[in-house]
């Protein structure tokens, strides 16, 4: 496969996500000669706990004080963000109206449509661009060079769902005829498995799969392995299925029993074989 985003994990670029960059990049400079004048919270910032844990491996044991920090769901980490970000927010207070003036100065400099070039699969052009107006990318394809151009996924349609979106990572099949993609609801990095049938345009009823990370398909065109996580969020586990099913039948074919170890799958370039 060598449509770019389609291979790639990384999350796709926001009108947000490029002038956050930009504003973050000019705020070294902006704010730190600026620093004295702040209105500084009379209060010390909020300092964590700190909770011995030791971790060993290979030989050597470190300490991890802050290991209790990975349970989101603790009472006391949601309580020290929150601190967190009330001091943030009272720091930078008299920022506000600079930041504001920053996103509508730079704002007027980037295009109002994101393009990228088409990239040929087959007889298939890709493409994925942010339209006039829009939040998210749209992936789109083409049949040919004067074909008419389809929507394959439309990450604003998605984002009005949920609230927010993520997508993970797309797979389109070798037959062109399905997408498989996942995507991320909540914010929480747990994504979950949707398959789409690009010839009607409409979802694969199936089973809800989440913790989601990798995605590869088999030659057939229906046959798809995916790797899941476990109660660490590592990938440890390929399993199969049939996208024409409704995901009752998906079999583990591989589980990695050492912790120390994540697991990803992938094709390799000919597209003949599935590695993990």
């Amino acid at each position: 496969m060598t449509v770019t985003f389609l291979l790639r994990r990384s999350k796709p670029p926001t009108i947000s996500s490029v002038l956050s960059l930009a504003i973050s990049s000019f705020s070294t400079q902006c704010f730190v000669g600026r620093t004295s004048s702040l209105s500084v919270p009379t209060e010390a910032p909020p300092v964590p706990k700190k909770i011995p844990f030791a971790i060993s491996s290979h030989g050597i044991t470190r300490q991890d004080p802050y290991r209790w920090m990975r349970n989101t769901d603790d009472s006391d980490f949601i309580d020290f963000l929150k601190r967190e970000n009330s001091y943030a927010q009272a720091f930078m207070a008299d920022t506000e109206t600079l930041r504001r003036d920053l996103f509508s100065e730079m704002k007027t400099c980037i295009p109002e449509e994101i393009v990228t070039p088409h990239e040929r699969w087959g007889q298939w052009f890709y493409r994925q661009y942010i339209p006039k107006g829009k939040e998210y990318p749209l992936l789109c394809r083409r049949l040919g060079k004067v074909g008419e151009e389809q929507v394959v996924l439309d990450w604003n349609q998605i984002a009005e769902q949920y609230g927010y979106v993520h997508i993970g990572v797309c797979r389109v099949s070798p037959d062109h005829n399905y997408l498989a993609y996942t995507v991320d609801p909540k914010g929480g990095e747990r994504f979950m498995l949707q398959i789409k049938d690009l010839r009607s345009g409409c979802l694969v009823p199936r089973l809800e799969v989440n913790g989601v990370v990798s995605l590869a398909w088999a030659l057939d065109g229906i046959t798809l392995f995916y790797t899941v996580t476990d109660e660490n969020q590592r990938p440890h586990r390929v399993v199969v299925t049939n996208v024409e099913s409704d995901g009752r039948g998906d079999t583990v074919v591989f589980t990695e029993r050492d912790s120390s170890f994540c697991v990803d799958i992938t094709t390799t370039k000919d597209g003949l074989y599935c590695k993990w």
